[in-house]
């Protein structure tokens, strides 16, 4: 069915997407011009608490530690909302929706969808954005997969770290430390 036009422009799905009240318990993203709804638990809740933590423990004010917050990314005709996003010191504290330039790290934690999204469309578009650090924590696998120094729109070979070892990287000129000790594990 099509509501006037054959398809929405980008500019119009994320309009929706900011809208748009997703069911308890989910968070929605625009992804290559679907919306699309991923579940959050108790377990992703632990974890993103623990990375917004981190970031404050770093020192960082909160107006820099956000979650999911909308950044367009209008290359794949995407809107992402990081679990965790870290700002640079730079960034614009009323600018919305958030310019991808604002974030410097993005933690994302793995959904029942398997990490389709975070292990690829995400670490393309990260790393064409210039993002630092992007930690994926994976709840399934108990790893953590750790790309850092985005280089020509690409991430080198990322770092992989059980959970359970504590994960460090920089970011913004800031130095990050999870401990993962504590992250809770599905399966």
């Amino acid at each position: 069915m099509t509501v006037g036009h054959e398809e929405f422009t980008h500019r119009e799905l994320l309009d929706i997407l900011v809208t748009l009240e997703a069911p308890p318990g989910f968070k929605a993203e625009l992804v290559r011009g679907e919306i699309v709804l991923s579940p959050h638990g108790r377990v992703d809740s632990e974890i993103i608490l623990a990375g917004r933590e981190a970031a404050l423990s770093a020192g960082l004010p909160r107006w820099r530690v956000m979650s999911d917050v909308l950044s367009p990314f209008p290359h794949t005709r995407s809107g992402f909302c990081p679990d965790v996003s870290i700002l640079r010191s730079t960034s614009s504290r009323t600018a919305k929706p958030l310019p991808r330039s604002d974030i410097a790290a993005a933690i994302e934690v793995v959904s029942s969808d398997l990490g389709e999204k975070d292990y690829g469309i995400k670490v393309q578009e990260y790393a064409v954005a210039g993002i630092d650090a992007y930690l994926i924590a994976d709840p399934y696998q108990c790893l953590c997969t750790l790309f850092t120094g985005p280089e020509n729109g690409a991430y080198p070979e990322p770092e992989t770290f059980p959970f359970g070892a504590t994960v460090t990287f920089t970011a913004d000129g800031t130095e990050f430390v999870l401990d993962t000790s504590d992250w809770p594990r599905i399966g």
